[in-house]
């Protein structure tokens, strides 16, 4: 028996691979394309030739495929995982990982599923790592080999659902925002500013969004969204200029588009006195029903 097999060679899953290796473990490790193992053999690793004996290798099995399906059809249906525990590192909804913890105990084994916010590059470092969440006996038992994965690696609780709904909360915000920028870029660059004067210009904010994302968490805790500095009449007014200007120089970008929409929709029901954050209780609002 090795002590952790890693399933899914992949460049994330290569960076876990090595990670548990160098953190001196034995591990066992499988990927449908075998030649891609054959670095970690070299290093050590024993190669499975399948799934379901990379599985029989170990007691905590790491899976690295692509989605919560690919794991499944990996191990295939009839699988026995007694006295096993799989560790579930692909990124998914909430529900794929509520859904995934049941078909793994249905077959005799323990869940744990992690949520990877870093590049392959970052595993193992002390700036990345995985967030963790599931059952905390599972976690106190496998946390020496966990925090392998890197310095940021942590445990987020029992309810296993939250690793993904974190890493998903956090990607609306961090690809929204890149997307955004690139849209920003080229916005200015059709007016004839370089993507450099704009970054330039740009970089300054970002400390004074940090502080606003503080403050609209307090305010959502509160349940206060009253101001007295910009508020969501102010946003919508400048998204309705900066789409104007975009359409001057025929540019529909949706980033602009979405975010003039959304402050809109905040104004039309009432709160465009109020904070930006006042569009959370809005978001979470049911849509009226339709009459037939």
């Amino acid at each position: 028996m090795s002590d952790v097999s890693v399933l899914g060679l992949g460049l994330m899953g290569t960076a876990v691979a090595s990670a548990i290796v160098e953190g001196g473990r034995e591990v066992t490790v499988w990927n449908r394309t075998a030649t891609k193992a054959e670095k970690l053999r070299e290093r050590g690793a024993d190669v499975a030739e399948s799934a379901v004996a990379a599985a029989q290798a170990s007691p905590v099995v790491i899976s690295v495929l692509t989605d919560s399906a690919a794991l499944r059809t990996a191990l295939g249906d009839d699988v026995r995982l007694d006295g096993r525990t799989i560790v579930n590192l692909a990124t998914g909804t909430p529900n794929h990982a509520i859904e995934t913890d049941a078909w793994v105990r249905e077959r005799g084994g323990r869940y744990l599923h992690g949520t990877i916010a870093a590049y392959p590059k970052d595993i193992g470092q002390p700036g990345g790592g995985v967030v963790f969440s599931g059952p905390t006996e599972i976690w106190n038992e496998l946390e020496p080999t966990l925090l392998l994965l890197g310095g940021t690696t942590n445990h987020a609780g029992d309810n296993v659902g939250d690793a993904c709904a974190l890493d998903l909360g956090m990607l609306i915000f961090y690809m929204a925002a890149e997307g955004a920028f690139q849209e920003a870029l080229a916005f200015a660059s059709a007016y004839g500013v370089s993507p450099r004067r704009l970054l330039n210009h740009t970089l300054p904010t970002v400390a004074i969004l940090e502080r606003e994302l503080r403050d609209s968490v307090d305010r959502v805790e509160k349940g206060d969204y009253s101001t007295d500095e910009a508020t969501i009449d102010t946003f919508f007014a400048c998204m309705e200029l900066a789409t104007t200007s975009s359409y001057d120089i025929g540019l529909r970008g949706p980033m602009t588009e979405g975010a003039r929409k959304l402050y809109q929709r905040a104004v039309e029901a009432g709160r465009g006195a109020d904070l930006p954050a006042a569009l959370f209780p809005l978001l979470l609002e049911k849509p009226a029903p339709q009459a037939d």
